[in-house]
């Protein structure tokens, strides 16, 4: 069952159930078959007329007449976000708030740079991971829109993170995702 999150403007939003497993197989099969369907419907097409270009490590891209439109994925075991922007590029990440991370300061000064480093630390040591998950959803949905691979933290990266417009997202207890 899909549940559309969002859908402002140019911006649509899909949450999917997908398998409880870390193995993505099932879940890219899931979250393609709702994007054509979805994109079917928002370009008023056939599904048969959409041709998605999905190649492991890439993002799915749309064939023309339609390559302008954005698409993003993130995946987690049980659920599976799909982010598509008519207008152009979109970047969308989604945590689970499982177990914390052993080494969440490390990533932090690696990843996200000395500012978001001192907030997550700064925080109570029991939020401090919902602090770096928040953080890190941020950083992965920019990367994405952006079309940028990870890299660590410098103020070149920052500065180009920062051309991005992020929003968090409503999402059930225990889910953090955010969207560029």
């Amino acid at each position: 069952m899909v549940t559309t999150l969002r859908a402002v403007g140019g911006l649509h939003i899909l949450a999917l159930p997908t398998p409880e497993s870390p193995l993505r197989d099932g879940a890219r099969l899931i979250v393609r078959q709702a994007l054509l369907e979805a994109l079917a419907k928002l370009l008023a097409v056939k599904e048969e007329s959409i041709f998605l270009i999905c190649s492991p490590g890439a993002p799915i891209r749309l064939a023309p007449p339609w390559s302008r439109i954005g698409i993003s994925v993130s995946h987690e075991p049980g659920l599976s976000l799909a982010a598509i922007n008519l207008h152009g590029p979109v970047g969308i990440d989604l945590m689970q708030l499982s177990k914390p991370l052993p080494d969440i300061e490390i990533l932090a000064r690696d990843y996200l740079g000395p500012v978001a480093t001192f907030a997550i630390t700064s925080q109570p040591p029991k939020k401090r991971h919902q602090a770096f998950a928040l953080a890190w959803t941020r950083l992965e949905a920019c990367l994405k829109c952006l079309a940028l691979p990870l890299n660590e933290w410098t103020p070149e990266l920052d500065a180009r993170l920062a051309t991005c417009s992020i929003k968090e997202l409503a999402m059930p207890a225990g889910w953090l995702a955010a969207v560029a």
